[in-house]
């Protein structure tokens, strides 16, 4: 692997590892059924959305304070895709 992170191309992934470092669970678990199913990563990086809406739903629409108090996801600008909820 990489010792760096890309942050240019990171930054189309950055749900994906919000949703990892929030709910590894649920992040591997929505990982492994869309590779099960033969899909594209398009697809599951898409599918990574749902559940960071919900959690973003329980915490008053907040989704840059669960950045914010998350070591690794702090350093990260929240989507802009997630900050219009």
């Amino acid at each position: 692997g990489a010792s760096y992170i890309n942050k240019p191309k990171m930054r189309h992934y950055v749900h994906c590892y919000a949703l990892h470092c929030l709910d590894i669970d649920q992040s591997n678990a929505l990982r492994k059924l869309y590779k099960e199913r033969g899909e594209n990563v398009g697809a599951w990086r898409g599918a990574c959305y749902y559940p960071l809406v919900a959690m973003a739903r329980d915490n008053g629409w907040d989704i840059e304070g669960l950045f914010n108090r998350n070591e690794k996801l702090r350093i990260w600008y929240v989507p802009t895709k997630l900050r219009q909820l």
